[in-house]
């Protein structure tokens, strides 16, 4: 039998080298997130006393080693949304609902998706800042056939963009809004929708989320927005708030805000301010409109809605109805 009596009495497990044990530890203070979708549940689920002695000793290092550390440190977080997934999480612990405690570690781990496409011109002096779901297709075909020799920046934050191309920061910068209804229900009709069919979209739109499932009707959606998982804390890009993804680190909004429902003649307006040569939009991806008009949102969902994003509402200048 090998005891250390150095180690904490919950991780002592005969039989079961020190090494091991700190693996463990370790495995479970570091990777939590990665361990989620696989076997962490099984393991979590052996410190309720089921499986091998080294199943029960890991599940109990990852309880004791990440999970409850993370509850404490939810719980004293600025953030309410943090406070509330704390308080979601520790709930899950003491039900045993293992599945859900590891998804709600993963979605504390995230932080709000701002990685979107820029485009920088140097020779036009501009920054373009995607906004996903608000024709950013057709804007980044126009902007490049304006300005062939535009970056295309992927997978960045506007502070890394600038730290990239220092000499843009005083360069015009402007991007897109589009109302907050119809763009939501843009997401559910394309992004949710295809998760039924693909699976890369399946592991990206549904896996990770606690809560969210294949097939909810979109008012179910619209009320899990309004949770603390889907709190722009946790946000991927596709219902982050508008304001928050083209906003720069202090909150600063562009110098342009177009609007998608008068698309054609904000474009017009922003190339004029810019110089750019005349150039038509094209339209990409606009398969959702016909549903998005078809019906206006129960006036349960549009409270709800202009609740979660109020300063996308006020911002974008949107009325009292969709």
């Amino acid at each position: 039998m090998i005891v250390d009596r150095h180690l904490p009495r919950r991780y002592r497990l005969p039989g079961t080298p020190r090494e091991f044990v700190f693996a463990c530890a370790e495995l479970a203070r570091r990777r939590v997130r990665t361990l989620a979708p696989g076997a962490a549940d099984r393991f979590l689920s052996c410190g309720h006393g089921t499986g091998t002695p080294l199943a029960r000793g890991l599940g109990r290092v990852l309880r004791a080693g990440a999970l409850e550390p993370l509850v404490r440190r939810l719980g004293a977080s600025g953030e309410p949304a943090r406070r509330e997934l704390g308080a979601l999480l520790e709930a899950a612990l003491a039900a045993g609902d293992d599945s859900t405690a590891l998804k709600l570690a993963a979605t504390a781990a995230r932080g709000p998706d701002r990685r979107v496409e820029k485009i920088v011109s140097h020779r036009y002096r501009f920054v373009w800042i995607c906004n996903p779901k608000a024709a950013s297709r057709s804007l980044i075909a126009a902007l490049r056939t304006a300005d062939p020799d535009a970056v295309l920046v992927r997978h960045r934050t506007l502070e890394q963009v600038y730290a990239r191309y220092p000499e843009a920061r005083p360069y015009f910068r402007f991007a897109f809004l589009r109302h907050p209804f119809e763009r939501v229900r843009s997401f559910y009709a394309d992004k949710h929708a295809l998760a039924r069919r693909d699976r890369a979209a399946y592991r990206w739109f549904i896996k990770p989320y606690p809560g969210v499932r294949l097939g909810m009707a979109f008012a179910e959606l619209c009320r899990w927005l309004d949770s603390p998982c889907g709190a722009d804390a946790f946000a991927d890009r596709h219902w982050l708030s508008q304001w928050r993804q083209v906003a720069d680190d202090q909150g600063r909004l562009p110098d342009f805000l177009g609007r998608c429902e008068r698309i054609e003649a904000d474009w017009r307006a922003v190339s004029a301010l810019l110089g750019l040569p005349a150039t038509s939009l094209p339209r990409l991806n606009a398969g959702d409109v016909g549903l998005l008009r078809a019906s206006a949102p129960d006036p349960e969902i549009d409270a709800l809605l202009r609740r979660r994003y109020a300063r996308d509402y006020r911002i974008g200048g949107y009325g009292a109805t969709s």
